[in-house]
C-alpha cells in the first residue's frame, strides 16, 4: 500500500520572506523589551549600599587627612580602601584583584541577601569574625547588619594581608571608629586579637606586634590573648556565648581568612564563598569558629573570595571607578519576556500553517491577480446573445 504525502508544488518566496521578517522582528523585540526581575529585599539592599558608599568616602577622607596618598596603581577607583603592598603590620601576601573587586558599595547588598537567606531578621544576633585584610567587605557586612536591624557580636583580628587595612595608624579598628563617630554604623567591635599566624602575630616583629596592640588599645576594644590557635578558637566561642547571654545566634559570618575564624585557606575551600547551611564534609580537618558554629546547626556565611562572589551576584571585577549604588545583578536582572516569546512562536507557527501548509499565499496571489486583470482570460469577456438578437459589436 502506497502512501501519498501532499505538499505544495511551490512555496512562495514572498511568504517565506514574510515569515522570516516576523521571526527576526520578534527576536529583536525580545532583546529590546526584556522583563526586569527584582531580587530579594531591594529596599534594604539599597539602604545598606548607600551606607557603605558613605562609609568609603568617610574612610577615604580620614586617610587623606592622615597624610596617606592613594596609589592609583593599587587603587584605580581612588576609594582609599586599598592599603600598601608591604607595611610593618602586613601578615601575609594578598591578591590585589580580589581587594580591588571588593571595593564596591554594592557588596553590602550581597551581604543583605546572604544574611536574609540565612534567616537573619531584625533583632537577631549575628556572630562576626573579621580581619583587616578586606576592609571594604567589613564595611559592607557592617552596613548590611545595620540595614537589616540585626545585632552583631564582632571579634576582629588586627593584622592584615597585603593591600588591606595595613597602614599602621589606619587599621580596620581606626576605620571602624571613623564610621561609628560619623553615625554610619551603630556598633563597634567587642573583642580583638593580634591576628596573623596562630592568631597572635607569630613570626611578626616586636614592633609589628606593638603597632597591632596600639590599634586595639586606642579603640578601647577588649583584647583576647590566646596561647595557641586552639586556645583562640575556644576564647572566641566563649566570648560569643557570653555576649549572647543565652540568646540564640542566628548566623556566623566570616570575612577574610583568619586562622581561628575560618581555618585559613583550607577552611575557605571547605566552606566556599557565600552561605552554608551545613558543616563541611571534612569538618574535623578544619577546626575553627565557623566549623564549630556549623556543627551546632548555625548557618555560616563566608565573605571571602571577592571575585567569585562578584561573578555570582553580577558585580564588576576590579572596577576602575567606584561603582554606583544600585548597579549590579544583586539588585535586578533582565531576561526575555516569556509572554512575548510565546506570542511570537504562535504567530510564526500560524503563518507557517496558513501560508505554507495550505498554500494560501499562492491562492491569494492568484485571486488578487484575477481581480486586477478583470478575469482569467486577460480581460476580454464574450457573452452569448439571446436567441434572435443581433450580435452587437
Amino acid at each position: 500500500m502506497k502512501r501519498v504525502y501532499w505538499r505544495p508544488q511551490k512555496i512562495s518566496k514572498a511568504a517565506l520572506f514574510a515569515i522570516g521578517l516576523v521571526a527576526v522582528g520578534g527576536t529583536l523585540a525580545l532583546e529590546h523589551f526584556p522583563v526586569t526581575k527584582h531580587h530579594g529585599d531591594v529596599q534594604t539592599k539599597i539602604v545598606a549600599a548607600e551606607l557603605a558608599d558613605r562609609g568609603m568616602k568617610a574612610i577615604r577622607q580620614a586617610r587623606l587627612e592622615r597624610g596617606y596618598d592613594i596609589d592609583h596603581r593599587f587603587d584605580p577607583a581612588k576609594s582609599g580602601m586599598i592599603g600598601d603592598a608591604m607595611t610593618p603590620v602586613t601578615s601575609l601576601p594578598g591578591h590585589l584583584e580580589a581587594k580591588q573587586t571588593s571595593v564596591n558599595p554594592n557588596f553590602a547588598a550581597v551581604a543583605v541577601e546572604l544574611l536574609q537567606q540565612a534567616g537573619v531578621s531584625e533583632g537577631d544576633l549575628v556572630a562576626v569574625g573579621c580581619t583587616g585584610s578586606f576592609p571594604a567587605l567589613n564595611l559592607a557586612l557592617f552596613t548590611a547588619i545595620d540595614a537589616i536591624g540585626a545585632e552583631p557580636i564582632v571579634i576582629h583580628s588586627a593584622a592584615s594581608s597585603q593591600f588591606g587595612a595595613n597602614l599602621p595608624d589606619m587599621l580596620w579598628l581606626d576605620m571602624e571608629r571613623v564610621l561609628y563617630e560619623q553615625g554610619i554604623i551603630s556598633f563597634r567591635t567587642s573583642a580583638a586579637t593580634l591576628g596573623g599566624f596562630g592568631d597572635r602575630a607569630r613570626g611578626m616583629s616586636d614592633q609589628s606586634q606593638s603597632l597591632l596592640t596600639a590599634s586595639i588599645e586606642r579603640s578601647s576594644v577588649k583584647q583576647l590573648m590566646p596561647e595557641t590557635l586552639n586556645d583562640s578558637i575556644a576564647l572566641r566561642m566563649s566570648h560569643y556565648q557570653s555576649a549572647a547571654a543565652g540568646r540564640p545566634i542566628a548566623a556566623y559570618v566570616n570575612v577574610g581568612g583568619g586562622a581561628a575564624s575560618i581555618h585559613g585557606a583550607d577552611g575557605r575551600t571547605a566552606f566556599g564563598s557565600g552561605l552554608s547551611q551545613d558543616a563541611p564534609a571534612d569538618a574535623e580537618a578544619v577546626d575553627c569558629v565557623a566549623t564549630r558554629f556549623a556543627l551546632e546547626g548555625v548557618p555560616t556565611i563566608n565573605l571571602a573570595g571577592a571575585v567569585p562572589l562578584a561573578k555570582s551576584y553580577g558585580l564588576p571585577i576590579a572596577p576602575q571607578e567606584l561603582p554606583t549604588v544600585g548597579d549590579g545583578g544583586v539588585f535586578t536582572s533582565t531576561r526575555p519576556s516569556r509572554l512575548l516569546a510565546g506570542v511570537l512562536l504562535v504567530v510564526v507557527l500560524a503563518m507557517v500553517r496558513i501560508y505554507v501548509w495550505t498554500d494560501l499565499w499562492a491562492r491569494l496571489r492568484t485571486k488578487f491577480s484575477d481581480l486586477s486583470t478583470g478575469g482569467s482570460d486577460g480581460g476580454l469577456r464574450v457573452h452569448s446573445a439571446p436567441q434572435g438578437a443581433e450580435l452587437m459589436v
